[in-house]
């Protein structure tokens, strides 16, 4: 075994896989940018800290179970007038979430009240915070279920884990229909 190979394997079982993953390619540039050990030493913790930390937005992101991948950067503020971008940027410093305060929007169908929400929750996820989506409908059925079978308080538990639960009502599911006669 070179020593590469034992340094990468070294790396794998002190759970340092990006580094592991990369190891050459960072030599590489090391070489080529006659770094310091020292800087090559920070380089490649950075690589790994990088790797890991959007690993983690994307694992959050998953488990937040957004309907639809919409962001705030494609909200149209010029078709809303009851709210501003300035106000909704105010937000993303997320003290209502550190100061447990809820965020409601209230609105007619189409104003793009879940766009917002789901907007902010993706930002929510890229500042370390765990969310978790959900229809309100689907949210009840949820817990009457866990209620039905006596797991109603572990349920509850298990959604005070999220530091935002974004809920969402709309009045017709996707896959139901209305008829007016």
């Amino acid at each position: 075994m070179s020593q590469l190979e034992q340094t990468v394997a070294r790396y794998r079982s002190l759970r340092l896989s990006a580094a592991a993953d990369e190891l050459i390619n960072l030599l590489a540039e090391a070489e080529a940018n006659e770094m310091s050990y020292l800087s090559f030493a920070d380089r490649l913790a950075e690589h790994e800290l990088i790797q890991r930390q959007d690993k983690r937005i994307r694992r959050n992101r998953k488990m937040a179970a957004f309907p639809a991948d919409k962001r705030l950067e494609g909200f149209d503020y010029r078709h809303q007038t009851t709210i501003t971008k300035r106000q909704v940027n105010a937000l993303l410093d997320f003290q209502f979430l550190d100061e447990r305060n809820n965020l409601v929007f209230i609105g007619p169908p189409g104003v793009g009240k879940t766009h917002l929400a789901i907007g902010i929750g993706h930002k929510a996820v890229e500042a370390g915070y765990r969310v978790l989506f959900r229809n309100a409908l689907d949210l009840v059925e949820e817990l009457e279920l866990a209620e039905m079978k006596g797991e109603l308080k572990k349920r509850v538990s298990a959604l005070a884990k999220y530091d935002l639960l974004t809920v969402s009502y709309t009045h017709l599911r996707a896959h139901e229909t209305s008829l007016h006669l």
